[in-house]
């Protein structure tokens, strides 16, 4: 046996003579907030759980509104983690755009050559980057950096390099001492020019200078 029932279409009269009206459309419920829920009537009425959960929703939203930095999922985490449950994973964060670097400029033209006129003359003494910082009008940080984009290298391995190279050249056209040579393009020792020599160049200063004396 089956039954149907039958509502009662609108403006029809109920027993006790009232009018039957359209029930209205909910309204759209706000966020539930800890302070909006109804105090019970006695403590036991409360899960202790969903008071807990209700706690901890009220105050990270309060921090995370107060902070400027409230998250769409910021309640679905908090709730995950009351509940046990894995957390929610985050929407992707959005890539933050970054202007490009300029790229730093060289040492001008004019600065380089006051550079390179003064370590030429000064090879045979002591040349610190203050020296040549001086020499170019600049601080030795600006300097620096300037000096490294405009040759590619340090300036502490530009002079060991325009030493070597004096070197090579007084190997090649006289036959001064190497301890004198040495000395005269600005390395304290014999074994501190030995070194550095075959460093850039691979042999000996001796062994170098005997190689190309014989060429020539």
């Amino acid at each position: 046996m089956s039954f149907h029932v039958t509502l009662p279409a609108e403006g029809h009269v109920r027993r006790d003579g009232a009018a039957l009206r359209p029930a209205r459309p909910a309204a759209a419920m706000p966020p539930l907030r800890a302070r909006d829920v109804a105090a019970p009537e006695s403590v036991e009425a409360i899960d202790p759980a969903m008071q807990r959960l209700l706690d901890a929703v009220q105050a990270a939203m309060a921090a995370a509104v107060a902070a400027g930095a409230l998250q769409d999922d910021a309640p679905r985490r908090i709730v995950a983690r009351q509940l046990g449950l894995p957390a929610p994973e985050s929407a992707p964060a959005p890539a933050i755009r970054r202007e490009p670097r300029r790229p730093k400029s060289g040492l001008v033209a004019w600065r380089m050559k006051r550079v390179v006129a003064f370590v030429d003359a000064h090879l045979a003494r002591p040349i610190g980057l203050a020296d040549m910082a001086q020499a170019a009008g600049l601080s030795r940080m600006h300097f620096a950096a300037q000096f490294r984009v405009a040759t590619g290298q340090r300036p502490h391995e530009y002079l060991l390099r325009r030493r070597i190279e004096r070197a090579c050249q007084l190997l090649l056209e006289t036959r001064t001492p190497l301890v004198e040579i040495a000395l005269g393009v600005g390395f304290q020792t014999q074994a501190h020019f030995t070194t550095v020599f075959r460093r850039f160049v691979g042999d000996t200063p001796h062994q170098w200078r005997s190689a190309h004396r014989g060429r020539n």
